[in-house]
């Protein structure tokens, strides 16, 4: 059961109203497990999906309903944690050719998770950026890469076709202070 994978620069209220239960699904319980906030509120959800800046692959079964998606920003500004002045003096290369761009989340249907779902958005995701020659800039949360070695399973599996680089550009480490 393959996935057809097709990108969107918007999609329609419909649909973003399924994904945002899977979206909620997938990631609520990163509210207790990541210091950062990484779940999204309502509005920044539909603000994403029709903002034509962050590109949505959109993964639909044998019957054409959505059951996989993926967010990638093209343009920095679209995602507001993050600093746009960093990565043009980090990678100024690629900067100036507007080639910095941001994978937001993936998920997918809790009943295609056995699936190749994920892997057909992540396949078309790699020959996207790989045809445009990108810096691809993501972040993973403490407990996604201890539990479920997420990023080095992604560049595990990317490094079978492509010739990349993966390297840490940063890292926030959140710390506590009891006073007894």
């Amino acid at each position: 059961m393959r996935a057809d994978v097709t990108f969107e620069k918007s999609v329609p209220e419909a649909v973003a109203d399924h994904f945002w239960g899977l979206y909620l699904a997938a990631f609520e319980p990163l509210r207790t497990r990541a210091a950062a906030r990484h779940v999204l509120h309502r509005e920044e959800f539909d603000e994403e999906m029709a903002d034509p800046r962050v590109t949505k692959l959109l993964a639909r079964d044998e019957q054409g309903e959505p059951v996989g998606l993926t967010t990638l920003a093209t343009d920095l500004a679209a995602v507001p944690w993050v600093s746009p002045e960093f990565y043009a003096a980090r990678f100024p290369e690629y900067s100036a050719r507007g080639a910095v761009w941001y994978v937001g989340f993936t998920l997918a249907h809790p009943g295609r998770r056995s699936t190749r779902t994920f892997m057909d958005m992540l396949d078309a995701l790699v020959a996207h950026l790989a045809e445009h020659r990108v810096v691809a800039c993501y972040d993973v949360s403490r407990f996604n890469d201890d539990s479920l070695r997420f990023a080095e399973n992604l560049r595990r599996h990317v490094e079978r076709t492509q010739d990349i680089t993966v390297e840490t550009i940063d890292r926030q480490t959140y710390y506590s202070m009891s006073f007894h």
